[in-house]
């Protein structure tokens, strides 16, 4: 942010219109707390606790991931989905994982384990790189 370094600005607290980015700015004694303009929003400091609600719309990652470091990740209504959406024939399911047919995994996933799907059945996939079907 281009503001001058003088003792003033130092306990600026405030909003700031950069007019060269073309972007509003809140600033906490001198320093960019966060910047933002039509297209997005970025965020200079560290996020000690974060709740995100979305009446509609949800979160989307496109270009990265989305990762919980600690706690669970939950639904608490609806599906987890994996890979596309698709409509069942006759009735949706709830509260359950929902995964479509994808690239079948290959080879030792050392101390781990997975399910996937194939195009008929479940399969899983044990730390040594052995798949097979999910039975009952």
């Amino acid at each position: 942010m281009p503001l001058q370094a003088t003792a003033q600005s130092k306990r600026f607290r405030g909003w700031y219109f950069d007019q060269v980015a073309g972007r509003l700015a809140a600033v906490y004694n001198g320093t960019e707390v966060f910047d933002f303009d039509a297209n997005d929003m970025a965020i200079a400091q560290a996020l000690a606790t974060v709740g995100i609600t979305s009446a509609s719309g949800g979160i989307t990652a496109t270009t990265d991931n989305i990762t919980v470091t600690a706690g669970d990740l939950r639904v608490t209504a609806g599906n987890a989905r994996l890979g596309a959406v698709s409509a069942f024939a006759t009735t949706e399911p709830t509260s359950a994982l929902v995964m479509k047919v994808g690239t079948a995994p290959a080879g030792a996933i050392t101390t781990s384990g997975g399910i996937f799907a194939s195009s008929t059945v479940v399969r899983k996939i044990i730390a040594d790189g052995t798949a097979s079907n999910v039975e009952t």
